[in-house]
Parts: structure tokens; C-alpha cells; sequence
């Protein structure tokens, strides 16, 4: 009696389990197969989205080549405006990486046209358009350096101080234009703590503290002055001189 009443109960277990599991599958199933749809449908429109992106970044790669193709041949034949044209376009259209190389590329266009006023504004531009740091840096050292000829000092020190306060490697050819411009402007001390700045930087390029220990030559030290507290040497009276 006791097996017979032990698989009776295991029955009626079984069969409560498989009438709730069934009422759960009435209740729930519909949202269940929904929810599937949804993740299949979710993961083929990504992937269908990731497929087109690619497509996309592939056809802008092969433009902006045919560009620069087209930028060497103006640069050699000295006719700029249809590679100048090109690249206008291409800093409208696409990704943001390629839209502010695009303006990169049409700058050195105008450089080597000529007009840099346009140039700078397109390196600044650049600068805007940029979706990374190293871009963004790299465009606007670009512009200090046009900006050296066509500012005045102090609004290239306030250009190139971000860059100099930067913790990237770009803060060593920033300083070494500033020390430069001071130089040129007649602020030695400038130009001289900024290149021996420089000349101490172990992390700099050779060549950048290289060219900072051989201006630091041609500026000569600081002229030196009394120490603190140190009274100034009497000059010769007549009766010493005698």
C-alpha cells in the first residue's frame, strides 16, 4: 500500500506540474515568443547597421585616398582648386574623423597656395571638427605655427598654452615654438626658461632638446644679479687707486 500510495502522490505531483507549467505557457507564452521576435529582429538590425557603417567608413577611405592622390598632383602641377573643391566636400559629408582630415588636407592646400589666413581658419576649424584628442592637438599645433606669423605674440602664447599644459607628447614642440617666439618677441627670460624646460625633459625627442641646448647657446646665460642681502662692492676711492 504504501509504493502503491507513493507513485499515486508522485502521479498527481506530476500531473500539477505539468497543468501549471502549461498555464504559465497560455499566460506568458506570447510575450515570451514576442520578446524572441524582438532579440532577433534587434540583433539582425544591428548587424544590418554595423554592415552599412562599414560600408560607409570603406567608400569615405577610398575618397579621401583619391584626394590625397589628387592633392599630390595639384602640389606638383601647382593647380589647387580642384583638389581645394574635393576636399571642401569631403569636410561636409561622412564620419567625423575624415570630415576634420579632409579640412587638415585642404589647409596645406591653402598653405601652399598662399593664404594662410584661410589656412588658419581651417586648422581651427579642424580643430572643432575633431572626434579625438590626438586630432584635435595635432590641428592646432598646426595653426600656432601659422598663427606665429600672423599674430602677435601673446595671442600665440594663449594658442599654444593648452597644448603646452598637455600631459601628451605635442607639449614639447609647443614649448619649443614658444621659446622660439619669445625669443623673436625680446622676452629672453621666457626663451630661456622655457628651453632649459627643454633641455631637462628626458621624455622629449632627442631632436627637440637637442635644438633647445644649442639655441640655449646662442641666447647666453641670464645676466647675473646680486644675491639677497649681499651688498654691492664699493668702488675705488682716488687714494686706492693711488
Amino acid at each position: 500500500m504504501t509504493d502503491q500510495s507513493d507513485s499515486f502522490i508522485q502521479e498527481v505531483d506530476e500531473s500539477l506540474r505539468q497543468d501549471r507549467m502549461l498555464g504559465l505557457v497560455r499566460r506568458y507564452g506570447p510575450w515570451l515568443v514576442g520578446a524572441f521576435a524582438l532579440l532577433i529582429l534587434g540583433l539582425g538590425g544591428w548587424q544590418l547597421w554595423t554592415g552599412y557603417q562599414t560600408n560607409v567608413a570603406r567608400e569615405h577611405a577610398e575618397e579621401f585616398s583619391a584626394a590625397q592622390e589628387m592633392a599630390r598632383q595639384a602640389m606638383a602641377q601647382g593647380s589647387y582648386d580642384e583638389a581645394k573643391a574635393e576636399f571642401e566636400r569631403l569636410a561636409n559629408e561622412g564620419p567625423r574623423a575624415y570630415r576634420a582630415m579632409a579640412r587638415m588636407e585642404r589647409a596645406a592646400l591653402l598653405v601652399a597656395e598662399g593664404d594662410l589666413e584661410a589656412a588658419l581658419a581651417e586648422f581651427d576649424a579642424a580643430a572643432e571638427a575633431a572626434p579625438d584628442r590626438i586630432m584635435r592637438e595635432s590641428a592646432q599645433l598646426r595653426a600656432a605655427y601659422l598663427a606665429a606669423d600672423l599674430q602677435d605674440f601673446e595671442a600665440l602664447r594663449a594658442r599654444l598654452q593648452p597644448l603646452i599644459d598637455s600631459d601628451s607628447s605635442i607639449a614639447y614642440p609647443a614649448r619649443e615654438l614658444l621659446a622660439v617666439e619669445a625669443w623673436e618677441a625680446g622676452d629672453l627670460e621666457l626663451a630661456r626658461n622655457t628651453l632649459q624646460e627643454l633641455t631637462l625633459a628626458f621624455e622629449a625627442p632627442d631632436s627637440v632638446r637637442q635644438r633647445a641646448q644649442v639655441a640655449l647657446g646662442v641666447i647666453g646665460p641670464g645676466e647675473e644679479t646680486p644675491a639677497d642681502g649681499a651688498a654691492a662692492a664699493p668702488a675705488p676711492s682716488e687714494g686706492d687707486s693711488k
